[in-house]
């Protein structure tokens, strides 16, 4: 433990699985409780954290520190702001939540799979450059009687998974959640690039392994390491495994690319 080697302090570690985190972080803050330290909270806590008297205001340690400057703009403003442009912090960015995809390269890079899809979609198969491409591929590698399915997508409505994954659909449509200054969602969330957004993402379900409705960042890098499917999406944070030959057997065809662009860039 490097921390512990430089400072003397020895900290000890406590994971939860992630349908139980929120339960019990907030049920231990209610009630005053002295077990943790510091906690990985998600950030949608900060609300409720700060308000709750649960965090520490800690807005002189991020100005002592700079780390308005030292952290990415936006992992400030969404992951330790609050409330939004009012200059208090109470929280310091960890990982950042965007998604990105990784692929089979080796699926993708086959000569025979590439003369077939070629065949079938009129246009190469690579990376998929737009949501329709994206589609295309899940379909055509689709495959239930060959236990080979086209894309792992986060689907579990226990908690924000579903809608984590269908907002990288929205944004790439074009869509929003909502008005960020009045707070007004009708209009918003069911425009027209909303609702497109959320049929493109339907659509994708339709070649995901079986058993796929209550998935998340665990089942979709299993959707590469098991070899369930040829593209998968998950949290930049959740990748290292899959380069890691120790975790992952087809690490070495493992790819990764951005979320693709909707119909209108």
């Amino acid at each position: 433990n490097e921390y512990e080697k430089e400072t003397g302090v020895k900290i000890t570690v406590e994971t939860t699985p992630w349908s139980d985190f929120q339960t019990k972080a907030f049920t231990e803050f209610n009630a005053h409780g002295d077990a943790y330290d510091l906690v990985v909270g998600d950030s949608q806590w900060l609300g409720a954290g700060s308000t709750g008297g649960h965090y520490v205001d800690l807005t002189d340690f991020f100005k002592k520190h700079d780390l308005g400057n030292v952290m990415a703009p936006a992992t400030v403003k969404y992951y330790a702001e609050y409330p939004g442009n009012s200059g208090k912090y109470w929280a310091i960015p960890l990982e950042g939540d965007a998604v990105g995809w990784s692929y089979r390269k080796d699926w993708f890079e086959d000569p025979k799979e590439k003369e077939a899809f070629k065949a079938k979609y009129g246009y190469d198969l690579d990376v998929p450059k737009d949501f329709k491409a994206l589609r295309d591929i899940a379909e055509f590698f689709h495959r239930p009687d060959q236990k080979r399915y086209g894309i792992a997508i986060y689907t579990d409505n226990s908690y924000d998974a579903m809608a984590m994954g269908f907002e990288n659909a929205l944004f790439s449509y074009g869509g929003e959640l909502g008005d960020y200054t009045t707070y007004k969602v009708d209009g918003h969330i069911n425009s027209d690039k909303a609702v497109a957004a959320l049929d493109a993402y339907k659509e994708l379900y339709k070649f995901t392994p079986p058993g796929w409705a209550k998935s998340f960042f665990v089942e979709d890098n299993q959707a590469i390491t098991e070899n369930l499917a040829a593209m998968s999406m998950n949290f930049f944070a959740f990748f290292p495994s899959l380069i890691n030959e120790a975790s992952n057997p087809n690490a070495k065809n493992t790819g990764f690319f951005a979320n693709p662009p909707g119909p209108n860039g």
